[in-house]
């Protein structure tokens, strides 16, 4: 969990307090100049009043702190949602929690003392690559609604965003594999055969065959497991551009770790990541997203991948 980087507070004055400050302001003027000490009196209330207001809101939003997680891993150029908890030692009915991002709509959330809110935010489409997070405006009109009280957030933590599954239009080029003589016996023996391996028991080993072949082979019993090789998703394998390998490689990746069966990845320049069939892969299926999602992204100063407009809209018309 990490915790926000806040900003200086600041105060804009709404419609409602901009009246007040002319009224206050007329007062004041009407009252030097007749003398009048109730219209002095009633000034100096709505003065204080607005101070008061400022005071408030100011005091209730500092004590106001955000924690996040970051969001969920998505596909590239799908929007995302966005977890941010929210504490305060003091009560706050009435706090907007928006992402400084064009169109973005706040969300309204209210504020327990010492307990846990939390404001699900909307984030739009991204490309692939671990980007950063935008700012977040916490702000609130709490308690008379005559000044709006806002204060920045930037959260040190960045949005992971894998590439887009897409089957591949063509299919990966195959390596040939040697043959592991798993054909069944001519006689309809139901067990079946696999090349002969040092340490086999010589009862096991089936001479016929040797006669026939040439080549050594026993019998494997039905209830034997059998060890399957892992499938190679090696980005020199697909064809295509680059991205459309990547999805490629992202939609199988994807594809196997539902099924339980094995895979290997291998990304130029990157090392291999391997997941064994059956097991619980999802720390290597976190790693080798991740991997897909930052190969070739040059990195900023922060560590985030630097993606320009140009890169992205290329990308996005893919």
């Amino acid at each position: 969990m990490e915790a926000a980087r806040l900003s200086r507070i600041q105060v804009r004055p709404r419609r409602w307090g901009l009246g007040m400050a002319v009224v206050a302001l007329a007062m004041l003027v009407a009252a030097i100049n007749y003398g009048n000490n109730l219209i002095f009196l009633l000034a100096f209330l709505l003065i204080a009043l607005m101070i008061n207001g400022i005071w408030q809101g100011y005091r209730l939003l500092r004590h106001v702190t955000a924690t996040t997680r970051g969001p969920a891993m998505r596909p590239a150029h799908t929007p995302g949602r966005w977890t941010v908890e929210l504490e305060s030692r003091l009560p706050l009915p009435s706090l907007a929690v928006q992402v400084d991002l064009p169109d973005s709509e706040p969300v309204h959330v209210s504020v327990a003392p010492c307990r846990t809110t939390r404001a699900e935010l909307a984030l739009p489409p991204a490309p692939r690559g671990y980007l950063p997070l935008p700012s977040l405006t916490l702000g609130t009109h709490y308690p008379l609604g005559l000044w709006s009280v806002e204060r920045h957030v930037e959260l040190p933590v960045g949005q992971w965003i894998h590439p887009a599954p897409a089957e591949a239009v063509e299919p990966p080029v195959e390596q040939a594999t040697p043959d592991t003589g798993t054909r069944a016996l001519d006689e309809g023996d139901p067990t079946r055969l696999r090349a002969y391996q040092p340490g086999d028991p010589v009862r096991h080993i089936v001479f016929r065959h040797y006669a026939k072949s040439g080549r050594l082979v026993t019998r494997r019993p039905e209830g034997e497991t059998v060890a399957t090789r892992p499938t190679i998703l090696d980005y020199e394998r697909f064809r295509g551009g680059r991205e459309q390998r990547l999805s490629a490689m992202t939609f199988l990746l994807l594809q196997h770790s539902a099924e339980g069966r094995s895979w290997r990845l291998l990304l130029p320049g990157q090392p291999p990541i391997e997941a064994p069939a059956g097991g619980n892969d999802a720390s290597a299926r976190r790693q080798a997203l991740r991997q897909l999602a930052r190969f070739e992204r040059p990195r900023d100063a922060e560590g985030f991948d630097a993606v320009s407009a140009h890169v992205e809209m290329a990308e996005t018309v893919r």
